[in-house]
């Protein structure tokens, strides 16, 4: 049985869907398949859309460098994906991949109902897909929704094999803000197990760092009264550090860009696009909350598509 601290980590599942489905409504993300996960729509404020728009952008580029560099077929594995898209995001893709999401009993059971009783959703799933554990779990060859819970990662792994998962296939492992709820010792236990088992894999994470300065420390209380504790901030608080820890482990590469710098490298054409969908003026607040959220990939060893791909240059 979970705790009240899993049941308040769960619930910012739902927060994310909200942010994303105010994005997409309003035109700042392609997504046409999030409102079918969003029971009440919210229009969140500008800075927070532009926030989004930054995160989508930042996930989707690797995402889609990673399927359409892959000469063979790929394995993408979403640690946390809550009620990510990206299975229903992905079907324009003519590139042979797999996708692996992994989440709490109690997400992946709402997950999977809404897939079902959605025929919009629910015509888009492969002909062998199947439910499993009591309706927790989905499987077919394409696709994967698998409960459990990461900081039993061991316990996870054989779920993983059982549906076909190859530890010898390039695999883009992604996680958006969920290492970041766990003690390191479990996040660390992950990262080593990819270090240990993977022949060619690489990471995308999406988190949040510098909680030693003012806004860091607001952002901590802020979380703290929602009962939300960041375990895994203090280990890694900076870009260096996010980075360095997959280097410690010998990792061939890994690079760590804020939100605030990824978000100004974006096009100029985008940029106006952006600009016509509502007015911000709290710019020096969003650039504040940007430098506090950062992404960073890395990779195992100097290999395609891995060492042709850069959250720099997306």
């Amino acid at each position: 049985m979970n705790s009240s601290s899993d049941v308040i980590v769960q619930g910012t599942s739902n927060d994310a869907a909200v942010s994303r489905e105010s994005a997409a409504r309003l035109g700042y993300i392609d997504d046409p398949f999030i409102r079918y996960f969003v029971k009440r729509p919210q229009r969140r404020a500008p800075l927070i859309n532009r926030g989004t728009h930054s995160r989508f952008d930042g996930m989707q580029r690797i995402i889609r460098q990673f399927i359409n560099r892959s000469s063979s077929p790929c394995q993408i594995v979403s640690l946390g994906a809550g009620m990510d898209t990206l299975y229903f995001l992905l079907q324009q893709q003519q590139q042979l991949w797999r996708l692996f999401e992994i989440d709490f009993a109690e997400i992946t059971a709402k997950k999977a109902a809404t897939v079902y009783k959605t025929p919009a959703l629910r015509s888009l799933l492969p002909q062998d897909m199947v439910v499993a554990n009591g309706g927790t779990e989905l499987h077919s060859h394409e696709y994967s929704l698998i409960s459990g819970d990461l900081r039993e990662f061991a316990n996870v792994v054989p779920k993983l094999m059982a549906r076909g998962f190859d530890c010898s296939q390039p695999t883009l492992f992604l996680s958006e803000c969920v290492l970041i709820y766990l003690d390191p010792k479990h996040s660390d236990q992950i990262i080593s197990w990819i270090t240990k088992n993977m022949k060619h894999a690489g990471i995308l994470t999406y988190e949040q760092i510098l909680p030693h300065d003012r806004f860091g420390q607001m952002m901590i209380e802020n979380l703290r009264t929602r009962g939300l504790e960041l375990r895994g901030l203090h280990a890694y608080p900076t870009l260096q550090s996010t980075s360095q820890r997959f280097l410690d482990r010998g990792w061939h590469s890994a690079v760590a860009v804020d939100l605030a710098t990824f978000h100004e490298s974006l096009p100029e054409n985008e940029q106006s696009r952006l600009a016509k969908i509502e007015f911000m003026d709290e710019w020096e607040e969003f650039r504040l909350l940007a430098q506090h959220y950062a992404f960073t990939f890395a990779y195992t060893a100097d290999v395609a598509p891995f060492n042709s791909m850069s959250i720099k240059q997306i």
